[in-house]
């Protein structure tokens, strides 16, 4: 019985260490979120990142291109996107990865067009 229970130990301790885990937490994905509306990414990306005339669809990018891919993406820039390694603080630049890199399934919703300039007032004053 002593090696019964001696090896249920073992097989479940094996079973814990195998276990993956999260590089990334809900709270660093939320935040990631949050920075991306606030530090204007949606103005190129869309909103929830599914792209616009302005910058390409996001809504895949986790499956697509790997962690490190997407931090030098948001650090150098490239591929007429522009560096944002110098406006980004670099809990921002983890928490922006974070978020980009769960973004797993391709959005089906059309391209969000960007208007040519900002609404007028139309009342003439």
């Amino acid at each position: 019985m002593a090696i019964l229970t001696a090896g249920a130990l073992l097989l479940s301790e094996s079973l814990i260490a195998i276990r993956p885990v999260q590089a990334f937490s809900k709270q660093s994905q939320q935040a990631g979120a949050e920075v991306f509306k606030s530090k204007g990414c949606e103005h190129c990306h869309g909103v929830d990142g599914i792209g616009t005339d302005r910058g390409p669809d996001l809504s895949g990018i986790g499956k697509r291109w790997k962690k490190d891919h997407i931090e030098q993406q948001i650090r150098e820039g490239g591929g007429g996107m522009p560096p944002f390694g110098d406006a980004l603080q670099p809990d921002e630049v983890k928490q922006l990865v974070d978020y980009l890199s769960t973004k797993r399934k391709p959005s089906h919703l059309p391209r969000q067009p960007v208007p040519d300039k900002a609404p007028s007032d139309e009342s003439g004053t």
